[in-house]
Parts: C-alpha cells; sequence; structure tokens
C-alpha cells in the first residue's frame, strides 16, 4: 500500500460525498484542519481524507468520515485498516492518539441469525466480539470499535434507477397515499436558491430546538452552500434548498446533496402549521425527481433507528424513511487505532464522560 499527500483539489473522484476535495476545503472553511491523500492499494486507487478533530479532553484524533470508500473484503478489511494506519501515521501530528475511520463497510452481522422471528435486526454483538473478528489477521490486534458513531451505521438507500413509478410502487402504501395527498393538497414544492437560506435554517432550527436535537448555526450552511456554488460543475456538488409552501407561506424544507451518481438527504425543518399537506411526503418526492433528472443512481437517507422498535426515540424517523421503499444498510461503523495508547484511552474516557 502507498499513500501521499495531494492537494484537496487533486483527490481522486468518487461517488462519495465525505470522501471529496470539497468536503476537505469545506471543513477547512469551517475550522477544522484538514488533509487530502491519494491512496494505491493493490490494483485499488481512491481518496483518502482525514480531518483533524479534538475529543472532549483536548486530545487529538484523526477523523475519516464515511470512509475509506475501498472494501478489500470481510476478511481483510482489519488488516486493510492496520496497514492503512501505518502509512497514514508520518502525516499527522506528533500527538495524534487514533485515527477514527467512519466506515461504510458492511456489517458482517446482518445473517438470518441476527434478526428475530417478526423481522427486527438484533443488531451486532458486543463491541468485543465485533473487535476480535475484525482484528482477525492482523500483526498488532489493535482495532477498537469507538464508544460511539458519529454518523449513523443505519441507513435507508433508494435505488433511483428504476422508472418513477417502479419507486412509487416500490414504497409502503401509507407512504404512497401520503406523497399522492401531498401533491393534491395545493401546497407547492419549490427549488430554491441561497437567497432563500435564511428562511430554511428558521425553520430548521425550530424543528431542532422543539425536538431536542443538536443543531448547527447558520454560518455552517452558508459555507456549505456558497462553496458548493463555487465549484465547477463537473467536480463539485449541488446543493438543492427545496421549499414547501402553502398560500405563500413556508411550512417545510430540506438540503439534499448531488455528487456524482449519488444523493444524499442532509438537513430538514417543518413548522407545526398544514400538516395535512404531508410536505415531508412531497418534498422527498421532489428531491427523488431532481435527483434522478440529474443523474443520480442512489439517494441516501442518511440514517435511521437500527430497527422498527416503537420505544426507540426517533421511531417515527425509522417509519418515514423506511417507508420510502429503498433498502436498509447497516454499516460498520466508527473503528479507531491508536497511536499512543495513554493518550487513546484518556480520549475514550472523555468521551464516555461527556
Amino acid at each position: 500500500m502507498t499513500l501521499y499527500p495531494v492537494r484537496h483539489g487533486e483527490v481522486p473522484g468518487s461517488d462519495n460525498l465525505f470522501q471529496s476535495g470539497f468536503w476537505a476545503r469545506f471543513k477547512e472553511a469551517a475550522g477544522q484542519e484538514s488533509l487530502s491523500f491519494t491512496v494505491r492499494h493493490g490494483e485499488a486507487v481512491f481518496p483518502l481524507i482525514a480531518i483533524l478533530r479534538k475529543g472532549p479532553n483536548g486530545n487529538r484524533y484523526a477523523y475519516v468520515p464515511r470512509g475509506p470508500v475501498h472494501d478489500p473484503g470481510e476478511g481483510s478489511r482489519g488488516r486493510f485498516l492496520e496497514e492503512l494506519s501505518a502509512v497514514l501515521a508520518p502525516y499527522l501530528p506528533a500527538d495524534t492518539a487514533c485515527v477514527r475511520y467512519d466506515t461504510v463497510f458492511p456489517s458482517p452481522f446482518t445473517g438470518p441469525e441476527f434478526y428475530s422471528p417478526n423481522g427486527q435486526w438484533k443488531g451486532a454483538p458486543r463491541a468485543g466480539v465485533r473487535e476480535l473478528r475484525m482484528n482477525w489477521g492482523t500483526e498488532r490486534h489493535a482495532l477498537r470499535k469507538a464508544p460511539f458513531d458519529h454518523l449513523s451505521p443505519d441507513t435507508v438507500v433508494i435505488d433511483l434507477r428504476p422508472s418513477e413509478g417502479e419507486i412509487l410502487a416500490r414504497m409502503r402504501q401509507t407512504t404512497r397515499n401520503s406523497v399522492r395527498r401531498a401533491w393534491r393538497s395545493g401546497a407547492e414544492f419549490r427549488l430554491r436558491d441561497r437567497s432563500w437560506l435564511g428562511e430554511w435554517y428558521r425553520i430548521y432550527a425550530d424543528t431542532a430546538d422543539r425536538k431536542g436535537f443538536y443543531r448547527e448555526a447558520f454560518p455552517y450552511f452558508e459555507t456549505l452552500v456558497s462553496l458548493g456554488e463555487r465549484e465547477t460543475a463537473d467536480r463539485g456538488p449541488k446543493f438543492l434548498i427545496m421549499s414547501a409552501e402553502k398560500d405563500g407561506r413556508a411550512i417545510a424544507g430540506i438540503i439534499v446533496a448531488l455528487y456524482g451518481r449519488q444523493a444524499y438527504y442532509l438537513y430538514a425543518g417543518s413548522t407545526l402549521e398544514m400538516r395535512e399537506c404531508m410536505p415531508n411526503y412531497g418534498l422527498q418526492w421532489a428531491a427523488i425527481e431532481t435527483a434522478k433528472a440529474a443523474g443520480c443512481e442512489r439517494y441516501d437517507l442518511l440514517g435511521v433507528p437500527p430497527n422498527n422498535d416503537p420505544r426507540h426515540s426517533l421511531y417515527g424517523l425509522y417509519t418515514f424513511k423506511t417507508g420510502m421503499g429503498g433498502q436498509i444498510a447497516h454499516w460498520s461503523g466508527c473503528w479507531d487505532y491508536p497511536y499512543d495508547e495513554d493518550a487513546y484511552e484518556r480520549l475514550i474516557n472523555a468521551e464516555n464522560l461527556a
């Protein structure tokens, strides 16, 4: 394996927004140092974006969002991450506690034995069991399951390649009825420009505060969208700001990213007004139509609870997203490779207490 640093604009292409030169530039504009690399592993050549972050105790670690994009296969992943960590180490600050990979490796714990009789996924086993499997064949047996996942390892991905009729037919009947109800409600589903971002943020912030979710500050979105507009058409992502409006009033809005053949449902907000118009369903259908027309083949809804447990605080989100007719994906989540065991232990202890 070989790894060498490149400028953000020279990152090899992929359909992964979070492993793109754009994402490295965006994170730097948002105040986080980012490093870009090209990696060659056998015949595979792929990008690697690492963002330098600090834990709650100030210890620094390198974070690889939704990466690496290359998957050597389930039996080789541990050795692959061990070798990748070794060739990455010389380019990281000396006080880096670990590198944390937010992997998109399919979970190996999705066989029939991991589902309950009523079809509920039981989830992956405890961390120790997962670590034994990931470290099989490695030299140091050092890979650790991170105490939490930065991005949800469970998501829904919609295949946009079939016709619109087929996509609609794959939806749950109640979801399909809600989409049709949104069409008939008289609400307008519009593609807006950056001038509407302030109105969108008002709805988003109100939704996050009402539901107790973490939210980013407005400059974060200003930077995201304005930087996206400055990217070249053939390399950069396109961010769609979409609104649902009725009688001249904005009742919901979403931000969707299009990058290569991939679309991402990034952020959303809705008011408590005119909910009978089903604005969130109408917006999702408008996003599907727009992404499909732009040539995207997949639409990642970016995060659901791991199963259909009605006791989960985000049960409604699971019902909403899985109703769209996509495939549920379970990734392996965040994995750490410590460089300094003492610093890593301090980092983990601080994260567990945060």
